[in-house]
């Protein structure tokens, strides 16, 4: 039986993408990712991630990903729930793969798994048998797969980020690198970058703040 282990990475950043990769393999297989050495990926190094991901893609049968850009997101999220976002990307990667999985194991970002579990139904149908945990990266290998999966490709871009802007942090919004890129290109530009989510409540408390500076400099004229 095919199983397609599902996670995401760079759901909360309000830098970059959210990536949702897949790996797709038999039941049987989750010895071999087991032994590999494959746990979520927050419990990994970078190198030991990218070791792990090139293990990944030759073992497995298939192994495909999504990326959901900012601009993407923040334009999702005007008429839909992060959740919801989440749930539609799932599905269009679910139909990127050739050979069809009978089960799908997906790490849950909803805090009600059935909830999420019909949201999925909404887009897919029910011709696969869906299982949806909390911490099904850490509990199912195929899924810790998919986590290193995410990440590696993530980072990537990230990287790239760096190179174009300079220090850009984690692109986490508690990250204090990144607080300081965000305020710093603002004040510089008027604007954020196109690779920041402009929806997220750490970019409009600092464009909030850049105009209410502007309005009270106008008043005090």
């Amino acid at each position: 039986m095919l199983i397609l282990g599902i996670d995401e990475a760079g759901r909360g950043p309000v830098i970059g993408p959210m990536i949702i990769a897949g790996v797709l393999d038999t039941e049987n297989a989750s010895i071999t990712y087991s032994e590999m050495g494959c746990k979520d990926s927050k419990m990994l190094s970078p190198s030991r991630r990218e070791e792990l991901a090139d293990k990944i893609r030759k073992v497995a049968k298939e192994v495909h990903f999504v990326e959901i850009p900012a601009k993407e997101i923040d334009g999702l999220r005007s008429i839909m729930s992060l959740n919801e976002v989440e749930a539609k990307k799932i599905a269009e990667l679910v139909l990127s793969f050739k050979e069809k999985p009978k089960r799908i194991i997906v790490d849950c970002p909803d805090t009600d798994t059935s909830v999420f579990v019909r949201r999925l139904h909404k887009y897919l149908g029910k011709e696969f048998e869906l299982v949806v945990e909390h911490k099904a990266d850490v509990n199912h290998p195929i899924v810790s797969a998919a986590s290193i999966i995410a990440k590696v490709e993530r980072d990537k871009v990230i990287e790239r980020l760096k190179k174009r802007y300079g220090e850009i942090g984690s692109g986490y919004p508690s990250d204090p690198l990144t607080q300081k890129f965000l305020n710093s290109y603002f004040e510089e530009h008027g604007k954020m970058p196109p690779e920041v989510r402009k929806s997220w409540d750490t970019s409009k408390r600092i464009e909030d703040k850049k105009y209410q500076r502007k309005l009270n400099d106008f008043n005090d004229s």
